[in-house]
């Protein structure tokens, strides 16, 4: 999936986001692989951003989040751990 660069909504410094920490045990422990994952292909100068789809492309695309990799400005790399 190509996420634009307007569903970018935090830049995340740590892993998983507070609304990821409040899953069960399995679903969060995936959610920290994924971003792990993502996180160990950044290169210095990368930002890793948290995104979520809006609420007025759910009906079309589905609800989605996750985590991107962001050079100068691009989005590089992308990764969904959460669909609806």
């Amino acid at each position: 999936m190509k996420i634009p660069s307007d569903w970018l909504t935090v830049r995340v410094e740590n892993r998983p986001i507070p609304e990821h920490r409040d899953l069960p045990p399995m679903p969060a422990l995936r959610i920290r692989r994924e971003w792990e994952k993502l996180k160990a292909q950044a290169v210095e100068g990368d930002e890793v951003w948290a995104f979520a789809n809006p609420s007025n492309t759910w009906k079309r695309l589905g609800k989605h989040s996750g985590y991107a990799i962001v050079r100068k400005g691009k989005i590089i790399q992308s990764v969904v751990v959460t669909s609806a």
